[in-house]
This record gives structure tokens, sequence and C-alpha cells, in this order.
């Protein structure tokens, strides 16, 4: 999560844009942290409407279901009677429903429009942005009903529409929790059999998956079955939509509370996306269901709350809105594999779904009030704008140059006026500047030298500005003192590293801080891991990690190198030269033993014969001549002597692994777990098996 810092900057470039006085501005991706909303809102229950200030204190992320937000409420207005647990001085978690990426959410509604033909719905409609909250809350009361408590699932206190994003949003409880520790298991193999409450080992995973396992029941007995995607262990992405309360008890299952009920992606049959996705799919087609996304079942729900009045008694006006709101959604969209052939003989339907089209079209500001109305009352006006949108690249351009009067005299100022023009380039380049801050690819000097410096932000913007890199490669790329240090650094801190007893150590602070800090160490688990870090051992491990960081680069060194020599000497034309060094350079990327893990192991055997102790370094001599995992060689050996910083360190190098991996890498996700417990656990497993053999 990012922290919160000065937001100076972002309000100085904002003011650049608002100073440019266009007719037309872009939408921005997100906010930053400073941000101030002032929203319209509408309470869950009650429906009390109402005026609310947050700030925003923190991004929390974001994905192809929107993004969030750590806001405190600073003032409140209400028309109505008091929202319980709405309150100044509190902190929410503040959701838009829309991806701060572009990709994502371009991703996001291609799919949602292959299985629905309209705009992502929880985006642009009232209706859905409202059945999303009101089938939050009474999951919650009917958790209450099936674990005793509703705690375990996050509150939802409003919904509002945020101008500013273009999009709907909620309000909900900001739960400060965690996700599973990395938990030491030497008998990985019967993990399977099991059963959490009563396991010795992986205690944290196996209460984690019960239960999700329990909620994704409680889901199909409440009619929300395309609801308990978001909770289905093999999706191996729904890990992190259940935390660990940080002020619950030390119990493995003590605090899990269900945070997330928005799903990002839809579900085609043709597209699974996971494991789970085969099997839901073809659940799915048995219930009639072609695609899959939130649909619920009000008759089943009708029926939960029946068999537990008492417990729905107050959620009455709750449930009575959602068999309102939950059939004005659906029939806003086209939806072809539910609606089926109603949509040629029910004029009502096709009004609500021409309706709901419009509707997203002017939320999204393709058109504006005016035309939206236009474009309701007219038939082939309506279809023309519709087909508007398949023209190949312009698409977009060409149904806002036609609905959004705005949009239209902003293109006519920019062919009409060089002052407007030159306008519209100074605000083109702040916003793209606040992103490059935000995203930390541009620093403050840097921002203010691309302001004095046009020309030069325009030969950036369209180099390396418009190639797809992580941050630091943009940063690298374009900031010759940034590239610089970087490169410094490179040599000296390996160096460093191994010479220097106390940077070692500071660095393991650091790590170990980091950890806490992250939820993957309890504070007695860092308090005791900082107390051993004068122990000799530890002490060794931390020379081995600077050998480690040393040998880093020399599989790309060697490699770069031959493949020159390749490039150089290989090949009678430059086409195959350049083949053999592409190929060199490949190969050395997927051979399991390089010349960096070679050294690495070296020096392990170096150890064993400098100390005469096999024992303390057989494992790790093993382990360390491997490529990618050889960093686990010394977690893994001292294991029995430092259980807790064993786990520790190797699960950083897991979440580090992994973090690369696009949805799948997701922090606190299975695939995270799985290299661990592959790398670390099963190893450990092997060598029990082994010791304990007659």
């Amino acid at each position: 999560m990012d922290e919160t810092h000065d937001d100076a900057p972002y309000k100085r470039l904002e003011a650049i844009v608002r100073q440019a006085d266009l007719h037309y501005v872009r939408t921005p991706h997100r906010y930053h942290a400073g941000h101030v909303f002032d929203l319209e809102i509408t309470g869950v229950l009650p429906a009390t409407t109402g005026r609310a200030r947050l700030e925003v204190e923190a991004f929390g992320g974001g994905g192809f279901a929107g993004q969030v937000y750590r806001a405190r409420l600073v003032e409140l207005d209400l028309a109505g009677q008091p929202i319980p647990g709405l309150e100044p001085g509190t902190a929410y978690a503040l959701k838009l429903l829309v991806p701060p990426s572009r990709f994502a959410l371009a991703f996001r509604n291609a799919v949602y429009w292959l299985a629905y033909q309209g705009p992502f719905a929880a985006q642009v409609n009232s209706a859905a942005a409202r059945t999303g909250v009101l089938w939050q809350k009474i999951v919650r009361r009917a958790a209450m009903t099936r674990f005793g408590a509703d705690q375990c699932v996050a509150d939802t206190y409003a919904t509002f529409f945020d101008e500013g994003l273009g999009s709907y949003g909620e309000i909900n409880e900001w739960v400060e929790g965690r996700n599973w520790k990395f938990e030491i298991d030497e008998q990985i193999f019967k993990r399977g059999k099991r059963l959490p409450g009563e396991a010795a080992h992986s205690q944290e995973y196996l209460a984690k998956k019960g239960f999700m396992a329990g909620f994704v029941r409680l889901l199909h007995d409440v009619g929300a079955p395309e609801l308990a995607r978001q909770y289905e262990w093999w999706t191996c992405k729904s890990q992190p939509n259940v935390l660990k309360r940080n002020e619950a008890g030390d119990g493995p299952a003590d605090g899990l509370t269900a945070i997330d009920f928005r799903a990002g992606l839809a579900l085609l049959p043709l597209l699974p996306m996971s494991p789970a996705d085969i099997a839901l799919i073809i659940k799915g087609l048995g219930r009639g269901a072609l695609v899959q996304f939130d649909r619920g079942d009000l008759e089943k729900l009708g029926a939960f709350c029946d068999k537990h009045k008492d417990a729905f008694e107050e959620l009455a006006p709750a449930i009575e809105e959602l068999k309102q709101a939950d059939p004005a959604y659906r029939s806003s969209l086209p939806d072809v594999t539910h609606h089926g052939f109603g949509l040629v003989y029910k004029g009502d339907l096709r009004r609500s779904v021409k309706t709901g089209l419009v509707e997203g079209w002017r939320v999204r500001r393709y058109v504006d009030a005016e035309h939206a109305g236009r474009l309701r009352a007219s038939f082939f006006g309506f279809w023309l704008f519709w087909l508007a949108g398949f023209i190949p690249v312009l698409g977009r351009f060409a149904r806002r140059l036609w609905g959004n009067a705005a949009f239209a005299r902003h293109v006519r100022g920019c062919f009409s006026s060089f002052d407007y023009l030159r306008r519209t380039w100074r605000a083109s380049m702040a916003a793209c500047l606040i992103d490059w801050r935000r995203e930390d690819r541009a620093t403050d000097d840097d921002v203010e030298r691309y302001l004095t410096h046009p020309f030069l932000y325009l030969r950036v913007r369209f180099l390396p500005g418009l190639l797809p890199m992580p941050s630091k490669w943009h940063r690298f790329l374009t900031n010759w003192h940034f590239a610089r240090q970087t490169l410094k650094n490179a040599v000296a801190y390996p160096i460093r590293f191994y010479r220097d007893a106390e940077f070692r150590v500071q660095w393991l602070t650091n790590e170990v801080e980091t950890g806490a800090k992250e939820g993957m160490l309890t504070p007695e688990e860092k308090e005791h891991i900082l107390e051993r870090v004068p122990d000799p051992f530890i002490q060794k491990y931390l020379k081995c990690v600077a050998v480690h960081i040393c040998t880093l680069p020399v599989t790309q060194v060697v490699s770069l190198m031959l493949a020159v020599w390749a490039y150089v000497f290989l090949g009678e034309s430059w086409r195959e030269s350049i083949t053999y060094a592409v190929g060199i350079l490949i190969l050395f990327q997927v051979v399991p033993i390089s010349p960096g893990s070679i050294v690495r192991g070296t020096y392990v055997v170096y150890l064993i014969i400098k100390e005469r102790n096999v024992r303390n370094y057989w494992l790790a001599a093993l382990v360390s001549y491997w490529k990618y995992i050889g960093y686990l060689g010394f977690p893994l050996q001292m294991v029995k002597e430092f259980p807790v910083l064993s786990r520790f360190m190797a699960g950083r190098w897991a979440t580090k692994m992994v973090s690369i991996i696009p949805v799948f890498g997701e922090r606190g996700a299975l695939l995270e777990h799985l290299i661990f417990d592959l790398f670390f656990n099963v190893p450990l497993s092997i060598k029990r098996r082994f010791s304990r053999a007659p």
C-alpha cells in the first residue's frame, strides 16, 4: 500500500490542468493521498441520503473490479436517520469500480461485453452498484447465523457516484488484517488428509482453506453461487479476499474475514481463467447459466431468510430493495444468454436495455445529458451511435465527437486556435506527469525539468513513455542521475554487504521490520529474531547471503560475453549471428545450473572444507548449486535451530518470486504459498522421510 506523502506536486499539476480552461479534460486513472472526496451518498441500511467528505490517506491497490483507498471520513451530513457504523474520524475502505490500470480496464470491459454486450454495469449503473452492497449486507447477516458472528464479513455502509473517475463506488469497513503466515511443515505430503483445527502443521493454511470452503457453501445456500467464485480455493487467486484481523486472537482461524464481494472478470464458457473455472463452468451450464458473474437467486435467498426470520427481520428494507434493484440491473443489459428472444418480443425489456446502454454511455462521457435524451428518444439515432462504436481505432473518438458537445468544442478549438492547442498540450503534459509522479516514474525534480523544457518531455513521452515497462526501468532510461546511482549501487552494494558486518545486520533488521509490518511475523517473532542476530550461525548465514548477492550478476555477465562472442565469431550472416546470440541468452535463462549458482555452491563447499563441518552445510551445499532456488540453501539448513527466521526468509523469497506473475502472483494468493511449499516444505519433508528411513 502506498504511504501517505506530500500532495503539493500533484496540486500544482492539477492547477495547471484547471488553468488551461479546456472544454474537455480527460478522466484521471486514480487519486493520490491527500485527495478529498465530496460525495452524495446513499446508505445501504438504512438508505439514508446525505453528503460525505473523505480524505484519502493511502492507495490500497487495484484489480479488475476496481481500486481501493483508505480514506478517513472528515464530515458527514445526513438527511435522515444515521447510518450505523459511519462516523466522522473513522477510516474506511473507499472502493471505486474502475481499475487504475488501462490494460486491466480494457481487458475487463472486453470480457464483460462478450458476456453481456454492454458496459461494466457496476461502474455505470446505480442499480448494479446497489445490488452488490445489498448482497454483501445480507451475506454478512447470513454469516452470523452460520458462523456465530457477522464480523467474519466486512461491513458495507454506503454507495456513491464519483464524477472524477466516472464510476459508482462504495464505502466499506476498513479491515486491518494480514494474509497467512508461511508455516514450516515437514509432513507436507499428509496435509491434504488433515482437518482444520486438528493439524499440528500448516494450521493457518488449513484454517483459511476450511473457512473459505464453508463460506462458499453459505453463499450457495443463500442463493449467490456466482459470488461464491470470489472464494473458491482453486481459482488460485481468491485467498487475498480473506484477511485475518490483526486484533483477533492467536488461533489460526481467529479473525478470518471475507472482504471482497465485487467480481472483476466475467466467466465465459470458452475462457476459463483458473483451474476451478472449468468446474464452475460445468456447474453453471447445469443451472442454465452460459456466462457467470454476480447473478443471484432471489427465491433461494427468500427461502433462507424465511428459515432465519429473527436474524433477517431488521434487514427487511435491504431485502426489499434488492428485489427491486436486481431486476432493474439485469434488464439494463442486452445479456442475450439470459434474455434470449425476449429482446425481440418484449417491448419493455428493449426499452430498459436501451436506457441502460445510453446511461452507460453518459457515465463514460461518450454523450452528454442532452444527447443522451435524444438517443433514448430516437430509434435510428440509437442504432447508428451503437454501430459507431465498432469503427476500428476511432470508435470511441467518433462517439464522443457525435454525442458530447464539450468534446466537440474541444476538438474544434484544437484545430481553430493555436492558443487553445497550446493550453491543451500543456494540460495533457501535466496530466501525464501526474501519472508518472504517482507511479514513481519521475521525481519532483524530473517534473520541474519537464515543465521547464517541454521538448524534453515530448522526447521522453513518445519514446520510453509509450513502452509498457516497469516504473524503475522508465526512470533508469530517462534520468541520468538515477541511472548512474543505480549502476553505482549495483557494484558497491554486494561488496559492502560482504565486507561490512554491521551493514548485513542492518539489512536483516530492515527485512524483519518490513516482514512484521506486512504481517509475515508477529511482534513476538520479530523480537525473537532480532535477539538472535548476534548468533555466529546467523552471521555466517548473512555472509552467505552476501555471496549470493555478489553472484547474481555472474550468470548475466557470462551469458552476455558468450552472446557477444557468438555474434562476432559464429554465423555467416547477420541473421545467423543474431540467432546464435539470442539462443545463448535464452539457454542461460532455462538451464537449471548456471555460472552464478556454480560459484555459490562452490563457496558453500569451501566452507565445508575450511571448517571441516559437513553437518551444518550439507543441505545448503546441495541446494546452492541450483539456479533460482539456491537462495533457499541456508534457510533450509537452519530450520532446526532457527525455524522462525528460516520460515520468514523463505517466505520473503517466495513472495518476491511470484510477484512478477500477472494476476496469480498477487500477494497472498495460492501460488505464493505453493512456491514456498515446493521449494521449502517439500525438501524438508523429503529430508525427514530419508532421515527416518531404516
